[in-house]
C-alpha cells in the first residue's frame, strides 16, 4: 500500500488525500498514515503552498519511481517563496512535457498581486511562452533538434518559415540571457520572464516571474524583475548541485546559508 501511494505521488506529483484516495482507492485514514510514516523517513514532504504532498530527493535510493521534477522543486521551493516575499509577484517553475510545458509549482497563493487563481497543471504553449521559450534557447542543440523536429510533425502551421524565425527567436533569446513570452498572449494585460535553471550543461526547469505590463516600467524590469530572478537561479543551481554531491548526506557548508530559507519556507 506504501508503494501504492508513493507511485501514485509520482505519478500525480503533487496530490492532496482526496486525490490519493480517489487515486488509489484506500481508505483516508490509511493514507493519513502511511503518509505520516513517509514524511518521517524523509521520502514525501507536505507543501501547504501547493495544497498536497510531493516526493523528496531520497526516493532516488529506491532505483525507481523516482521523477526528477521533485529533486528540482525540492531545491527550488524556498528561494522562489522568498523570491515572491521580496518583489510580491507570483514565480513559476516548469518542465517540458511532450510538446508543451508543464507549470508544477506557482506562488500565486502568496502573491498580493496574482492575476489568476492557479496555474498549477497548466500547459503554456512551447512556442509563445516564456517558460518554453527559456527551455528551447538553453537547453543543448541536440535536445532543440528533437523538440523542433517534433513540433514540424504535430503543430499545424509550424513549416520551414516558422522554424527559421522561431530559430533566430531563440538565438535572440540566448543572447540576451533571458526569455519574454509572446506580447500577443493572454491575458495581455501581463508580461512575463523566464530563466533555466540548469545543471550538467541540460535545462532542469524554467522559472518565470509574472507581472501587470503597467505596473513596472521596460526601464525597471532589469532591476525589480530580471536581476532577482538572477539571484535566485543562482541559489536554486548552488543548492541543486550540491544535493547532487551529497545524495543524502550532509549538505555542503558552502550552501548553509541558502538552506536557512528552508525553516521559514516550508
Amino acid at each position: 500500500r506504501a508503494l501504492n501511494v508513493l507511485t501514485t505521488l509520482n505519478r500525480l506529483r503533487i496530490a492532496s488525500i482526496g486525490y490519493l484516495h480517489a487515486a488509489t482507492g484506500l481508505p483516508k485514514s490509511t493514507i493519513v498514515r502511511i503518509l505520516d510514516t513517509l514524511i518521517a523517513d524523509n521520502y514525501v514532504i507536505r507543501d501547504n503552498l501547493c495544497g498536497g504532498y510531493r516526493l523528496t530527493h531520497k526516493v532516488r535510493g529506491l532505483d525507481s519511481g523516482y521523477n526528477g521534477i521533485a529533486e528540482v522543486l525540492e531545491a527550488s521551493r524556498p528561494f522562489a517563496v522568498e523570491l515572491t516575499e521580496r518583489i510580491k509577484w507570483p514565480v513559476g517553475i516548469g518542465v517540458l512535457e511532450g510538446d508543451a510545458m508543464a507549470v508544477h509549482f506557482w506562488t500565486g497563493p502568496i502573491s498580493p498581486w496574482v492575476h489568476v487563481n492557479t496555474l498549477l497543471g497548466n500547459r503554456p504553449n512551447i512556442l509563445t511562452s516564456a517558460m518554453g521559450r527559456a527551455w528551447l534557447a538553453f537547453c543543448p542543440e541536440d535536445e532543440r533538434d528533437r523538440v523542433i523536429a517534433r513540433l514540424r510533425t504535430t503543430l499545424t502551421g509550424f513549416g520551414e518559415a516558422e522554424e527559421a524565425q522561431f530559430r533566430v527567436l531563440l538565438a535572440r533569446t540566448r543572447a540576451n540571457g533571458y526569455a519574454q513570452r509572446a506580447p500577443n498572449t493572454e491575458p495581455r494585460r501581463n508580461t512575463t520572464y523566464a530563466l533555466p535553471i540548469r545543471h550538467g550543461g541540460r535545462v532542469l526547469a524554467s522559472i518565470t516571474v509574472s507581472f501587470f505590463t503597467s505596473a513596472v516600467p521596460a526601464r525597471e524590469v532589469n532591476d525589480k524583475a530580471l536581476t532577482p530572478l538572477r539571484e535566485t537561479v543562482a541559489r536554486i543551481e548552488r543548492l541543486y548541485t550540491s544535493m547532487q554531491a551529497s545524495r543524502g548526506g550532509t549538505i555542503a557548508e558552502e550552501t548553509e546559508a541558502d538552506l536557512s530559507v528552508f525553516g521559514s519556507a516550508l
